[in-house]
């Protein structure tokens, strides 16, 4: 597994040979393998702890095992506490919400105090299959169904080319212990429910079916390239920038094969619901629509409909 993930590695261009990197670090099963085969490849690795107090003498006890497993390996380790109850309360987000932007704030932060050219994180590929599956749930694009990125800014995901069983094979193989996250065995996250019922009953239809959804995504991942390659293009055909303002031409809008779909792209970073696309773009001239972080309204320019966005 060790060559498997190296090739992966170079192949990806995700990490140099011999680069200090954040690894982070949590004493489950993923990141005790991750950091064990960063340790292995020579990389200069930094182990990064966070303890979210969720789980009570649970937590302090994956704290006290990550101790003992870095002093073992010989190496550095940057641990830190955090109130993830009263963070999710004054933000008004739930928990998981708010330990995952914790947790890569202080990451980010690590990376630039220690100058780690990446932050390495344990997601493998059931991980990947497991969030392409709750994206369909949720409606997301076909971004979102390809399942996690190896890169992003950053963070890198060496392990993505290998599945759970693996890891745990070499857990096993190289007698390495670590601890198991009780809430991971309950079914109250949807995560959760997608790896402990969803992905078993598939797999009662399909025993092959991890493999199957690992191609799919490769064959979404290509797609959606082409598909992105193809908006960026559209968008500098149709959107244009008048003393700061957006203006979107709805005329070569309606040009494109699919209208909604394009106008939908332009939009959705200010939070548009894909149910009013077709609304907007039959509005008539002079009328506006408010969305969370802009005002868009129709104004005629030059005989052409331009659709204009104000923040």
């Amino acid at each position: 597994m060790l060559q498997k993930i190296a090739s992966y590695i170079e192949q990806n261009s995700l990490l140099t040979p011999g680069a200090r990197v954040i690894s982070a670090l949590s004493g489950g099963a993923d990141s005790i393998c991750l950091t064990h085969i960063l340790i292995k490849l020579g990389y200069d690795v930094i182990a990064a702890h966070c303890n979210f107090h969720l789980r009570g003498t649970e937590a302090d006890r994956d704290t006290a095992f990550v101790e003992k497993f870095c002093s073992g390996m010989g190496i550095k380790l940057r641990k830190i506490d955090f109130d993830t109850n009263a963070y999710a309360s004054e933000h008004k987000i739930g928990t998981e919400e708010a330990a995952r932007i914790l947790r890569y704030g202080w990451f980010e932060q690590l990376r630039q105090e220690e100058q780690a050219s990446a932050i390495c994180v344990a997601h493998h590929s059931d991980d990947s299959i497991e969030t392409a599956l709750l994206n369909l749930v949720r409606g997301a694009g076909i971004t979102g169904i390809c399942g996690i990125r190896n890169k992003n800014g950053y963070i890198v995901r060496p392990l993505l080319c290998v599945s759970k069983k693996d890891i745990e094979k070499y857990l096993m193989l190289n007698n390495l212990q670590y601890m198991t996250d009780s809430t991971n065995l309950e079914n109250n996250y949807n995560r959760n429910k997608i790896r402990n019922v969803v992905i078993p009953e598939l797999e009662k239809i399909k025993p092959t079916f991890k493999d199957v959804m690992l191609s799919n995504m490769d064959n979404f991942t290509q797609v959606a390239h082409i598909y992105n390659s193809v908006i960026v293009d559209e968008k500098k055909r149709v959107l244009s920038y008048i003393d700061g303002t957006p203006h979107i031409n709805l005329n070569r809008v309606m040009e494109f094969i699919e209208p909604a779909t394009l106008l939908f792209e332009l939009l959705k970073e200010y939070n548009v619901h894909p149910k009013e696309i077709s609304k907007i773009l039959t509005m008539e001239t002079g009328k506006s629509v408010s969305l969370s972080n802009a005002v868009l309204t129709i104004k005629r320019i030059d005989g052409e409909r331009q659709l204009i966005i104000n923040n």
